[in-house]
């Protein structure tokens, strides 16, 4: 499934391209070029989530792992109105000996944000926020020698009574 959407996303940033080069329309999509983009990464962000046995995977970037952070936290996972994720969300609870690691997350600047000294946030796509799931378990964030981010893997402990938009992300 991740492949096709991919390549739909593909598709609707070529024809975002080609609205903007010609501006004539050839199918009935009441939407700007911009807008269009912005679907594209909303959908590209749902080929990069997905669930398999109890984890959540993330996948951010291609690269070889060269360190990881193993925490313990919350983390709330922010949705579309089509329950495409957003943003994710992470409270550490427990760092698990991994502060070395997080300092340098956060010293690199990257595409993992710190709200506040211990809550990361990690923008997947922009749009407006209609859905959140909370849950509870352990994190894995693989990184670069650079420390950006590859792969996030969670695994969900407590899913803290947000069955139900878990299994509309199709992440549960």
């Amino acid at each position: 499934m991740e492949e096709q959407l991919e390549k739909y996303a593909e598709f609707l940033e070529k024809y975002a391209e080609y609205l903007r080069k010609n501006g004539k329309p050839i199918i009935d999509i009441p939407l700007s070029p911009e807008e269009i983009l912005s679907e594209a990464s909303r959908i590209r962000a749902k080929s990069k989530v997905k669930a398999e046995h109890g984890w959540i995977y993330v996948d951010l970037n291609e690269g070889v792992v060269e360190h990881w952070a193993h925490i313990e936290g919350e983390v709330i996972i922010k949705l579309d109105k089509l329950y495409r994720p957003l943003k994710i969300e992470i409270e550490i609870k427990d760092t698990m000996d991994s502060e070395k690691v997080i300092n340098e997350i956060e010293r690199a600047n990257n595409e993992i944000k710190f709200l506040k000294d211990y809550i990361m946030e990690i923008t997947l796509a922009e749009g407006v926020v209609e859905h959140w799931a909370h849950i509870e378990g352990e994190v894995i964030i693989k990184l670069d020698k650079l420390y950006r981010p590859l792969k996030i893997e969670i695994e969900i402990k407590d899913t803290m009574d947000s069955e139900k938009v878990l299994m509309h992300a199709d992440l549960l």
